[in-house]
């Protein structure tokens, strides 16, 4: 183990029981903070339950005092109207109703006494002449008003006959100026529910939610206990704290919702600058614990790297550690390495030559074997290439020699020899030109050339030569481009030479002439439905003596020299050569594109397209 490890070690065994202090000190925090915050909330919502109570209580004493009223004992139902009229008539959001033991409306105070009013469906009426108790309604929509209210009904003594039920009949957003006195929160959210859980008032989207249920859990806790705290879920998604308790006076239950973070802030804002306060003491103590373990590892690491220095033979420099025990070792260290770095480098040096000779060796052998085997290849292919025309000749001659000759075969013979003559030259040249390319001798007559016309010009000598042995399609357009004529025909003629050569008798050859989209460009297609091309050929076949496929007497013969020929001579005309073969005997298609000279034919001359020229 490190001594840095067993530095870090000590301070952990320090800092670690400090830091478990801490945090349970910090959840203490945090608990205590939560629980202070929940019980503020907790005096709000009572706070809210005792200003309902306080509404109804009010409204409730002056309905007892119209129900006890000598105006209503006589029947004095108009004055009675006035006086109920005179307690609403500056609270638009609260009316009175009275109702006699038969559900008829007497008198509305939203409309004129004596106006007709419709039957009231209040079933509760016989219960609460019977009970002649206070009765505080839920929600519902009255029948005069078509707005969600409660009601608190109170009934008339039991010795006045008739006997009615006065309501106070309360909009919902009555209640809403509540929450607006009561000192809450912005982000505290306040609703009051009847004892069947439907929503009267709330401080947000009142209207939206009247009548509408409370939230299924905090339904459950508030059925079980009359007040109390529930984490949970709102119905908009966000996570609060409900904290409910219930009016002993209307059985409403008053829910404050306070979102868990309002909750936490400030206890985790506490907590966080403890946290802080902590994290840069135990920094600064692991800093120090840091330093202290860089110091002593550095120390003893340059003690060690000073030892290693003695095998490898390096002249080790210590530098000064402060550490008197360690430079000590240094001082000892560094003497003996001296000795030892000096003998370790004459035996380096001299190990160094040796490897460098050998390889020198090695790779001069392997040239050496390579161009050995690639001349003995060259000369083997070049004698066979030279025997079959040099034989045929030979042969020839001996035909010539021969007594009363027949004029046939001695035509016959001539013809053999001058076939082999040219075959023989076109070797002579091919080797002569591949080596005038490779050696940057050649020199190109740069000249305004129709390719065109080098094309005809190729393919009618061609189809001389192949006497019908091939089906031949040309289609040509005039294509001006800056270069040597002849070795133009000498690329088209390779090309030519090679389709026919490849492509078996009955076959067919193809020679196409186009301006490319962009017309910077003159495209040549030469295709043949011949034998074709395996994939493994088509990157190295314009290479120097690669040749494509050949029957084993080689009857086509050929050095590999002539597409090689092809992408040189077409490189010195700043164009390039491709090819394309579906597999072998699926044919296959060179293609030559050469730049368009600029400014097209020389003096302005211009050429009709030329279309196909026939096919055979």
């Amino acid at each position: 183990m490190k001594t840095r490890t067993y530095l870090f070690l000590m301070a952990a065994a320090i800092l670690i029981p400090v830091a478990l202090a801490f945090w349970i000190g910090v959840s203490m925090l945090i608990d205590w903070e939560r629980e202070s915050r929940i019980q503020r909330v907790q005096e709000t919502a009572r706070a809210t339950a005792l200003l309902v109570d306080r509404e109804i209580a009010v409204k409730e004493a002056l309905l007892r005092t119209m129900a006890n009223s000598e105006s209503l004992a006589s029947g004095n139902l108009a004055r009675v109207y006035r006086l109920a009229a005179r307690l609403n008539e500056n609270d638009p959001l609260s009316w009175t109703i009275m109702v006699d033991s038969q559900f008829q409306p007497v008198f509305n105070t939203l409309k004129p006494f004596g106006t007709a009013l419709q039957g009231s469906g209040r079933a509760f009426v016989p219960e609460v002449l019977r009970s002649g108790k206070t009765r505080v309604s839920g929600y519902f929509i009255g029948a005069t008003s078509k707005r969600p209210v409660v009601s608190v009904d109170v009934p008339t003594p039991p010795g006045l006959v008739p006997r009615y039920v006065i309501s106070q009949v309360f909009d919902t957003r009555y209640f809403e100026r509540l929450f607006s006195n009561n000192g809450l929160e912005p982000g505290w959210q306040v609703g009051i529910f009847d004892s069947r859980g439907n929503t009267i008032a709330r401080n947000r989207k009142g209207a939206d939610v009247a009548g509408k249920p409370m939230h299924p859990e905090m339904r459950t806790a508030a059925l079980y206990a009359g007040s109390g705290v529930l984490r949970h879920v709102s119905h908009e998604g966000a996570e609060v704290y409900g904290v409910y308790t219930r009016s002993a006076a209307t059985g409403w239950t008053i829910v404050i919702g306070v979102p868990v973070a309002e909750i936490e802030s400030a206890a985790r804002t506490a907590a966080l600058y403890a946290t802080l306060a902590l994290i840069v003491l135990m920094g600064f103590a692991l800093l120090i614990a840091v330093f202290l373990g860089n110091k002593l590892t550095a120390a003893l690491q340059q003690a060690g790297s000073v030892a290693n220095s003695l095998a490898r033979g390096a002249i080790a420099r210590p530098r000064l550690t402060k550490v008197d025990e360690v430079d000590a070792l240094l001082d000892g260290l560094h003497y003996t390495s001296q000795a030892l770095s000096r003998e370790s480098a004459a035996r380096q040096a001299l190990q160094n030559e040796r490897e460098q000779l050998l390889v020198s060796e090695q790779r001069a052998r392997r040239m050496a074997e390579a161009q050995s085997e690639a001349k003995d290849g060259f000369l083997a292919m070049l004698g066979h290439e030279l025997r079959n025309p040099l034989a045929a000749i030979s042969g020839a001659m001996s035909v010539l020699d021969m007594p009363n000759l027949r004029p046939e075969l001695a035509a016959n013979a001539r013809e053999i020899s001058r076939r082999q003559l040219r075959h023989l030259t076109r070797i002579v040249d091919d080797l002569l030109d591949v080596q005038r390319i490779l050696s940057g001798k050649i020199v190109l007559q740069h000249a305004p050339v129709d390719l065109a016309e080098v094309l005809r010009g190729c393919v009618e000598a061609k189809r001389l030569v192949d006497a019908g042995s091939h089906r031949w399609d040309i289609a040509l357009v005039p294509a001006w481009v800056d270069g040597d004529r002849t070795r133009l025909e000498q690329i088209v003629d390779n090309l030519l030479h090679n389709a026919i050569k490849y492509t078996p008798a009955g076959g067919s050859i193809a020679v196409r002439c186009r301006h490319s989209e962009d017309g910077r460009e003159v495209v040549v297609d030469v295709c043949d439905s011949g034998v074709g091309l395996a994939p493994e050929l088509l990157p190295v076949i314009f290479d120097v003596l690669v040749q494509g496929p050949t029957s084993i007497d080689r009857a086509q013969g050929g050095l590999g020299l002539g597409l090689a020929l092809v992408k040189e001579l077409s490189a010195l005309h700043g164009g390039r050569v491709s090819v394309h073969s579906p597999g072998q005997g699926q044919g296959c298609t060179f293609t030559l594109a050469f730049p368009l000279r600029p400014g097209g034919a020389p003096g302005g001359a211009v050429r009709a397209s030329t279309a196909a020229l026939g096919a055979d």
